[in-house]
């Protein structure tokens, strides 16, 4: 921002001050409680003007999805800093969803109807936390029986990671999907009450379980 102009800075504050809003209203709310016109009136504008910085509540929620993505993937990049392990991704997604489950829900829960977020806005940030989960079970001791999928079969995901500079061979590639989906399907059962009431106080010891399952 130091090179910014008095306009353009302004312009950059009331963006941030656009997703901190609409951020609190989503964790408050959940998608329906998102309002531009609510934002605008916080902000102390009139309604129109609001436009001029995100021209639909569709581009919002797409700010608001690549917003949450980069949190997540924050959180994980640096609790892998003391602690480098795939339990460590798994654990701080955990705790992330338990802090923002209306956030996590925005991005890993049912689809919002009438809306495609835009792959050009989504899939890097969307994408972080995975590369870095395959280059994690790289590491891991290769298994010892080979991936049943046919080669064919995982091609669009081997595409995918080498568009982002990512290049791993077929069996890490099914390991990180099967760690992937695992993880993500259990935060999502913890969060959206699918196993039922009775283990909030578990959760943290069911992804170790879970995990070393996987990785073990």
């Amino acid at each position: 921002m130091a090179n910014q102009t008095p306009r353009q800075r302004a312009r950059t504050e009331t963006e941030a001050e656009i997703i901190r809003i609409g951020n609190r209203m989503l964790d408050s709310g959940g998608i329906d409680g998102i309002s531009l016109r609510a934002i605008a009136r916080e902000l102390g504008i009139v309604s129109s003007a609001v436009y001029r910085y995100v021209r639909s509540r569709d581009e919002l929620l797409t700010i608001l999805i690549s917003d949450a993505f980069t949190s997540v993937a924050d959180a994980v990049d640096r609790d892998l800093v003391p602690q480098r392990s795939v339990f460590t991704i798994g654990a701080t997604m955990l705790e992330w969803s338990r802090q923002y489950p209306n956030r996590w829900a925005l991005i890993y829960g049912t689809p919002i109807p009438n809306y495609q977020a835009p792959r050009e806005a989504t899939v890097v940030p969307g994408t972080r936390i995975m590369v870095t989960l395959a280059g994690l079970v790289a590491e891991l001791p290769a298994s010892p029986s080979p991936s049943p999928v046919p080669a064919e079969a995982l091609e669009p995901l081997r595409v995918g990671l080498e568009e982002l500079g990512v290049s791993h061979d077929d069996p890490v590639i099914m390991r990180t999907v099967a760690v992937w989906v695992a993880v993500i399907g259990l935060i999502n059962a913890l969060r959206f009450g699918q196993f039922g009431p009775g283990f909030d106080s578990v959760e943290d010891e069911l992804m170790q379980g879970l995990v070393t399952t996987l990785t073990e």
